[in-house]
């Protein structure tokens, strides 16, 4: 709505007679509106203006703020007071009186007024929000809002810069400028004043606001020190922490004030006995300040804060955050602002943290160079004096930890915890609960590891504000790459409390000005770099910097004055308003042997006529004063060594970048990087033991744009030196890089060591560079061929000996696409990084625990067939039998112990659902640790369940016939539970926009919902004569299909609700699953007659077979019901469950199965699913609490050979060692030849072995079934033979120095040397040990046997 608004005049008290520029500031719904002209004439404060505004309603809060412009003020105009009312509360005023209507606010009479014409008239001298009820005060009738307001000025001033900074002169003209004697008396609101106090209806209240009135007082009188400050001007520097300490105490004590009155953050704080004690607090620090100053002696008194400081009870220790893996954030040497500069800017931040009515994000943002990164800092450091600091975080480019959007969130909180106790439980419970919350989507850590927390924590909202800093967001990563965190930021912030404020300073890069513009919760400011204050803050930087450097230089007996205000005035000119020229040209200036002679050469350059030219141009004057360009061999040791300086992924010393930068291929000793280095000081930095850095990033956008460099010579192109500095990297750990490279010894437990950074940083990064780089040559694929088959198993050590080897992982996927796509052509190198990644998936849970497990366990239990075990197996190592031959395409298993009945993929590739009789889990599909559970209710078990399609939300269908939808992570239901149904829900799918939901099941009825009210979009959809068992939304979302007990499937419209095709009616049993393929085509079903039919999806009919005319396309191959479907997302392949058992592949373009592929599971398989990258299939069983993750291109037996049938519940070695029995439930005992691994003998029991052995002559074979009958068979022709008691085997399963220990681990008992740990596989139930060998046999059926060729094995 539009309305009239008319600023009048205001009356202020006697003292400010003497004022000027002073002016009204209109703030309609947090955006500033309109502004009054400034006053001329002193102690006239009449404007008569009138402005035309525009408001959301009519509910919408004016905010009338006067404020003073005082030179004196350091932080921009001065607020001398403020009041708020709602616009409807405005107008009625104006409708209902024929007269001026006047509100009294003090005795004297001093009013608001209001008009009754078409425009409201405001009288703008209504008192700061922050007033005291009934604050009676003794001595001056100082109010807590102007004491608030005025103190600020030099809490700002004395806090962030010290007391030197302000003159006798300015300390003494600056009483005006904080109005300690603003009266208020005894204030009593009007009911026009919206969010006015209720009046104090207790004693104990009437008594507190009494008590408060008298801390105001003491306030006002603690700051009779500037009333004299010029008899006692020598003392200043000593009392510069006294006078420091009393302003952030001030600042403290007035929040503190606010909070009682109602009108800070919350609720208003009443009488308790914590308010007291905190005022008695208060009243002792001040009174130990006043004295201090009055008798000119410093003490040593802390800071009283109204922030709780009680320990909380159970607070986990801080090592429990430590697992969010927090980036370190120490930095400092990070500069702050002078004094006296950037004040404006720095005040209306502070301003904007401290009012509690303004939005909750402030985003500053600016220009390259223009001092973002300084005020953030500056900023940062006030509040931390003030204790209310709760993060600081900061990118960085070119550091990866600093660079790693992913990383931040988790590091708030980190930060959060290490800053208040009650916030570390809060979150290490979160912790505790979803232990892999690290690894989940941004917006969930946001909303898990801060929101939530924070708002479990009611006393945080009523002890002020808490600051969180995020500085230089523009250098988190690339763009595209951070939107998770710049949506999640935007949009996760509105959920927390009004206390946290969070200042994000960045680029106005695009894609951060989309996410961040459209909410109306951030409030941003772009620095002006054209403003008269930035000019002025330049050049009091400038005169600063050269101020020091004429004292550096004293024998050059320059003037006291040097370089003088002309001088100082053109160098701002040159710098556009930015402080990085500036700095850039005192560091020219500073480094020179003639600080003269380089001044005068800058001076000599032209003035720019933008910003982004006058950064070149002190660049190229930097760059060609630095060095002899027309050397070619100055310029190429510039380029290789800036080159990596600006390429690598983390900073490098002089030291690492000599040892990278070496000529790996001659041995020729080159230049140390610092010969050439030390001629660029103006722009990089750097110590003899500290990395070499640009000074700041604008220079390496600089140096590696053509257009902007200009000359090749200086010009760094990333993507060549990306690939040089891969290729160095190969190179160097072709060198260093040895089996066992920190002389380990093999133990139970492992200690992470320190490789030097030569060597970390190839290890780690080597990758990386590649993968930035675009290159075909056969010469690069040769070289990465060789170093992976000479060096693999090193740089897996190697990784693991730093504590990453589960980066190995990524890594290797990231190489295996990187050869995909540049060196298609070398089949041998793609076979060779297949093979290695898959090593790394199977091996990482082995290799982490000690990095020579890589030769001594994940080695000799590789498949025999691959690449890798042909490649690096020796017979020093040990030799295992009876394990796979091949990669098992069984990934890995988890599981709860509930037995599952539905599994369900994220869109997004990230989380998988499972549900079971009693809860819904959530787990990560990459760590396959659990996320979340989600709890239904007791007894009421989830039948199915479906992930949105934008991944964050669950829908389940239940027994009870009720659908819930969830929060994917923080397991909480997000809708009422949906009601429509009469028996088991057993099917339900979301529309493609995530719009609708379709549920269906027992009741024959399908069922539409809004997703975001939980209603019904219509009434039930009837067709189906029996249960409904699935239903599948066409990519279009304008159709669906259901299948029913019926033996029909019937197609919907999704808008009008009515079946569009006649019923189809092939199958002749159930139709338990359909799907539909990506491009709409085709829907695909699955039923009890054993048969998958494709169906046209337009019309119904059945297709034919891809090349086979007259042939249906119905695909056979199961021998039982088929329960479940899933086909890839490329639409390529389909992925089918059945009750047989087995879980089968089939090529939907050629309509012919994959029998390669066929999965053999112990029970009838329920549940099938591809992930979102289709290289990964889920299965669950019947009555099994396992989910089993296969690979869709591994064609490998399942794992461990299956020797048995079932359990091996006995083995056993003959007396010499070279044949080996065993004994399982299948009721077969075997015999089996050491050496070869075949087996020699198969026996028969009608009951299942309990133990088998051999006699000690080893001419008998022993066995005792599970009712104790005992058995004989001769040893070489295997004939049954008379059996007595004493044939009983004997119970000696280790003969020789071997043994296991927590049924994992083998070592030497005589030695205690650790020699190998089983990895991951069927649990072990027998073992037994002869010498050098070990075997064991299996839950699933394996017999494995184990030799350690060089092994002492005498018995």
């Amino acid at each position: 709505m539009i309305f009239d608004i008319s600023i009048v005049k205001a009356e202020l008290p006697a003292y400010a007679n003497d004022w000027t520029k002073c002016f009204v500031q209109i703030i309609v719904d947090g955006t500033d509106a309109a502004k009054t002209k400034s006053t001329k004439k002193p102690g006239v404060f009449d404007w008569q203006q009138r402005f035309e505004l525009t408001s959301k309603t009519d509910e919408s809060v004016c905010r009338f703020e006067l404020r003073r412009k005082n030179a004196v003020s350091l932080f921009g105009p001065q607020l001398l007071a403020c009041t708020e009312v709602s616009l409807s509360e405005l107008l009625l005023k104006a409708q209902k009186t024929s007269r001026e209507y006047t509100v009294n606010t003090t005795p004297k009479g001093e009013a608001a007024t209001y008009h009754p014409q078409t425009m409201a008239k405001i009288f703008p001298c209504l008192f700061n929000q922050r007033r005291v009820s009934s604050l009676a005060t003794t001595k001056t009738g100082i109010s807590s809002s102007s004491l608030w307001f005025g103190t600020r000025v030099l809490l700002l001033a004395f806090s962030t810069r010290g007391f030197h900074i302000l003159s006798q002169r300015s300390l003494s003209s600056s009483k005006p400028s904080y109005s300690l004697g603003m009266p208020l008396h005894n204030l009593i609101h009007s009911p026009s004043l919206r969010g006015g106090l209720q009046l104090p209806s207790t004693r104990a209240q009437l008594d507190q606001d009494a008590r408060l009135g008298a801390l105001g007082s003491l306030m006002y009188d603690a700051y009779s020190f500037v009333e004299d400050v010029s008899s006692f001007p020598e003392k200043i520097p000593a009392l510069e922490d006294t006078i420091r300490k009393l302003l952030v105490q001030t600042s403290e004590c007035a929040m503190f004030i606010q909070e009682c009155c109602g009108h800070g953050f919350t609720k208003r704080l009443m009488s308790t006995l914590w308010v007291e004690r905190r005022i008695n607090c208060f009243t002792d620090s001040f009174t130990s300040l006043k004295w201090a100053l009055e008798s000119r002696v410093a003490v040593q008194t802390g800071i009283v804060s109204f922030r709780i400081d009680e320990t909380v009870k159970h607070i986990v220790n801080m090592q429990n955050l430590m697992k969010l893996n927090p980036v370190d954030m120490d930095d400092p040497s990070r500069p702050e602002c002078l004094p006296n500069t950037r004040v404006d800017v720095i005040g209306d931040i502070y301003d904007w943290a401290t009012t509690p009515t303004r939005p909750s994000v402030f985003w500053l943002h600016g220009f390259p160079g223009a001092g973002k990164s300084t005020i953030a800092t500056s900023i940062a450091n006030l509040f931390r004096q003030q204790r209310r600091l709760g993060a600081f975080t900061f990118f960085t480019r070119g550091v990866e930890a600093r660079s790693d959007p992913a990383a931040l969130i988790r590091t708030i909180a980190y930060q959060l915890g290490e800053f208040d106790p009650r916030i570390c439980d809060a979150i290490s419970r979160v912790i505790e609960e979803t232990p892999s919350i690290k690894q989940a989507p941004l917006h969930w850590q946001f909303q898990r590891l801060l929101a939530d927390p924070l708002r479990s924590l009611e006393n945080l909202e009523c002890e002020g504000p808490v600051l969180v800093v995020i500085d230089a967001l523009d250098e988190c990563c690339r763009t595209g790459a951070r939107n998770d965190l710049l949506t999640a930021l935007a949009r996760e912030s509105t959920l927390l409390p009004p206390t946290l404020r969070i200042l994000i300073t960045s680029r106005a890069e695009k894609d951060i000005q989309n996410a961040i513009s459209s909410y109306s919760h951030i409030v941003s400011r772009e620095l002006d770099l054209s403003s008269e204050t930035n000019e002025r803050d330049v050049k009091t930087y400038i005169h600063h910097r050269m101020s020091a450097i004429r004292l550096q230089n004293e024998y050059l007996d320059l003037p006291s004055d040097w370089p003088g205000t002309a001088r100082v005035d053109a160098l701002a000119v040159r710098a556009s308003g930015l402080f990085v020229w500036a700095a850039t040209a005192c560091r020219y200036v500073e480094n020179g042997q003639d600080p003269e002679e380089r001044l005068a050469q800058l001076l000599r350059s032209e003035v720019q006529a933008d910003s982004e030219s006058a950064l070149d141009s002190i660049y190229i004057t930097a760059l060609e004063s630095a060095g002899k360009w027309n050397d070619g061999a100055f310029a190429a040791d510039f380029r290789e060594i800036l080159g990596m300086v600006i390429v690598a992924e983390n900073p490098l010393t002089s030291e690492t970048i000599d040892i990278l930068n070496a000529d790996f291929t001659s041995g020729r000793k080159k230049r140390p990087c610092l010969h050439t280095i030390q001629h660029f000081s103006s722009v990089l930095q750097w110590a003899a033991d500290k990395p070499i850095r640009v000074f700041h990033p604008s220079f390496a956008d600089f140096i590696t744009e053509r257009r902007r460099c200009g000359r090749d010579a200086w010009r760094i192109n990333k993507s060549h030196h990306h690939l040089r500095l891969g290729r160095q990297c190969i190179a160097r750990l072709g060198v260093v890089l040895q089996k066992n490279i920190c002389q380990l010894t093999l133990s139970w437990s492992f200690k992470v060591q320190n490789l030097p950074d030569a060597t970390a940083y190839p290890c780690t990064h080597w990758i990386d560079h590649l993968c930035q780089a675009q290159c075909s040559e056969r010469s690069l694929s040769q070289e990465v061929d060789g170093f992976l088959r000479k060096h693999f198993l090193h740089w897996v050590e190697a990784m693991s000996v730093i504590g990453r080897p589960r980066q190995t992982i990524t890594l290797m996927d990231k190489l295996r696409d990187w050869v995909d796509a540049n060196c298609s052509y070398d089949d041998s190198l793609s076979s060779f990084v297949r093979d290695a990644e898959r090593f790394c998936q199977a091996y990482v849970h082995v290799f982490e625990q000690h990095p020579l497990l890589v030769y001594q366990s994940a080695l000799p239990f590789t498949p025999t067939s691959s690449v890798i075990y042909k490649t690096f197996n020796e017979p020093t190592l040990p030799q295992v039998d009876g394990f796979r031959d091949q990669w098992s395409p069984l990934l890995t298993e988890f599981s709860k112990p509930e037995n599952v009945t539905f599994v369900s993929c994220s869109a997004d590739g990230r989380y998988i659902a499972s549900s079971s009789m009693r809860s819904i889990s959530v787990w990560d599909s990459t760590s396959y640790e659990l996320v979340t559970s989600l709890l239904p209710g007791a007894r009421n078990t989830a039948n199915v369940v479906k992930f949105s399609p934008n991944s964050e939300h669950i829908a389940s269908g239940h027994t009870d016939g009720s659908v819930q939808l969830w929060d994917a992570l923080s397991g909480k239901e997000i809708l009422p539970t949906m009601n429509a149904h009469s028996g088991n829900v057993y099917a339900l799918d979301f529309s493609e926009d995530g719009a609708h939901l379709v549920s269906a099941g027992q009741d024959k009825k399908i069922v539409m919902w809004d997703v975001r009210t939980g209603e019904k979009l219509r009434e039930p959809l009837c067709g189906h004569t029996k249960t409904v068992l699935c239903l599948c939304f066409a990519h279009n979302g304008k159709r669906f299909a259901s299948g029913s007990r019926d033996h029909s499937i019937r197609i919907w419209d999704a808008v009008i609700g009515e079946e569009v095709l006649p019923p189809i009616l092939h199958h002749d049993g159930a139709v338990n699953a359909l799907v539909y393929t990506p491009d709409g085509r085709q829907l695909i079903s699955a039923s009890d007659d054993k048969t998958i039919c494709v169906w046209d999806a337009d019309s119904g009919a059945l297709r034919r077979l891809p090349g086979k005319a007259n042939v249906p396309f119905i695909l056979r191959g199961h021998h039982s019901t088929i329960y479940s479907l899933s086909i890839s997302p490329n639409g390529t392949l389909l992925v089918s469950a059945s009750k047989d058992t087995t879980a089968r592949l089939w090529d939907i373009r050629a309509g012919v199965e994959l029998p390669a592929l066929v999965r053999q599971h112990r029970l009838p398989v329920r549940c099938i699913t591809f992930t979102a990258d289709g290289r990964r299939i889920i299965t669950s069983s019947s009555n099994d609490p396992v989910l089993r993750v296969w690979d869709t291109e591994c064609t490998g037996s399942m794992g461990v050979t299956r020797r048995h049938k079932g359990l091996v519940g006995s083995v056993s070695f003959s007396s010499d060692g070279k044949r080996l029995i065993s004994g399982g439930k299948d009721r077969r005992v075997r015999v089996w030849d050491v050496e070869t691994g075949t087996m020699v003998a198969e026996l028969f029991l009608e009951r299942e072995a309990y133990r088998v052995g051999f006699s000690l002559d080893g001419t008998k074979i022993l066995a005792e079934d599970d009712a104790r009958a005992v058995f004989v068979w001769r040893a070489d022709t295997h004939e049954p033979l008379m059996a007595t008691p004493d044939d009983a085997p004997r119970q000696d399963g280790y003969r020789g120095p071997l043994s296991i220990v927590k049924n994992q681990w083998i070592g030497n008992t005589r030695t205690e040397e650790v020699l190998l740990a089983f990895p991951n596989m069927s649990r072990i139930i027998a073992k037994a040990s002869w010498g050098n060998r070990f075997a064991v046999g299996t839950a699933n059926g394996g017999v494995v046997i184990v030799r350690f060729p060089g092994l002492d094995g005498d018995r």
